[in-house]
């Protein structure tokens, strides 16, 4: 009976053996990845992006009436919808001067609803919705310009560039951006 015992023990063993030999890697489940939407827009040169949840919509400039009394980067208050919006020129504010002149038709208005504040922003145009990953979020892109500093403290790698992440939110929190008036 011993013999018997042992050769089954071999035998179970040998099936041992061959099992892991010819074993599959099963797979490992992975983190999903958490995706980051933003739009892109051009403003005096430069590609920037913005999270989508911090962009209500884009619209292309609207008519406006002016407004007496104000900074020359404040281009009016414009009807949206029934809703009145003030509508800047985000290159204006930041760089104290007008947009580069250029094709006036790809100007847009980026509009705003955040932290209370809404408005339309003007931008020399808008490149279309983009998909990140977040963990691929990285600090701000190299050779910023001073003004864009305080609104863009991250970047996405795309290519062989950063494409710089432009917070709305801090925009709309900024002293210099709720003084409006001259």
């Amino acid at each position: 009976m011993t013999e018997v015992a042992t050769d089954a023990f071999q035998l179970l063993r040998e099936l041992d053996r061959l099992a892991r030999s010819r074993k599959r890697v099963l797979p490992v489940r992975e983190e999903p990845r958490e995706e980051w939407l933003g739009i892109g827009f051009r403003l005096g040169g430069r590609t920037l992006i913005a999270a989508m949840d911090q962009v209500a919509e884009v619209v292309g400039v609207p008519g406006m009436a002016r407004i007496p009394g104000v900074k020359p980067w404040v281009l009016g208050l414009a009807n949206l919808r029934g809703r009145l919006i003030p509508v800047m020129d985000l290159h204006g504010f930041l760089f104290d001067a007008e947009g580069p002149v250029g094709e006036s038709s790809a100007r847009r208005a980026i509009v705003i609803d955040t932290e209370g504040i809404v408005a339309g922003l003007v931008v020399d145009g808008v490149v279309g919705m983009r998909h990140f990953w977040r963990d691929e979020l990285q600090g701000a892109p190299p050779g910023l310009e001073p003004a864009l500093e305080p609104y863009v403290q991250a970047s996405f790698p795309v290519q062989d560039q950063r494409i710089g992440v432009f917070d709305f939110s801090r925009l709309a929190r900024s002293e210099a951006f709720l003084d409006v008036a001259r």
